[in-house]
């Protein structure tokens, strides 16, 4: 139980340096298709996350050529996906 315990507040301490405010200066002071590819990976982790696969369609051809949307879209994709993977690991280690 005190186990369970820490490993919720270390997330609840990840979770709030790595929230919202900070996600959006860092955005902030990226390029607009980076900030925009972002966000489509972050949704497309989520995404994987709910339905384990389902797939999030990038609707602009033109934008998954473009090499900021591409390098946004991997980088919002596996730091999503890494939270997720975080939060469900801190909340249920036995499942490993």
């Amino acid at each position: 139980m005190n186990k369970n315990i820490f490993h919720l507040t270390i997330l609840s301490f990840t979770l709030l340096f790595t929230g919202c405010p900070s996600q959006q200066s860092y955005l902030a002071s990226k390029p607009p298709l980076f900030a925009k590819g972002y966000k489509d990976g972050c949704k497309s982790a989520e995404r994987w996350w709910q339905n384990n696969l389902a797939n999030y369609k990038i609707i602009s051809e033109e934008d998954k050529e473009n090499p900021q949307y591409k390098e946004g879209w991997e980088t919002g994709y596996n730091r999503c996906y890494s939270e997720k993977e975080t939060e469900i690991w801190m909340t249920h280690p036995h499942a490993r």
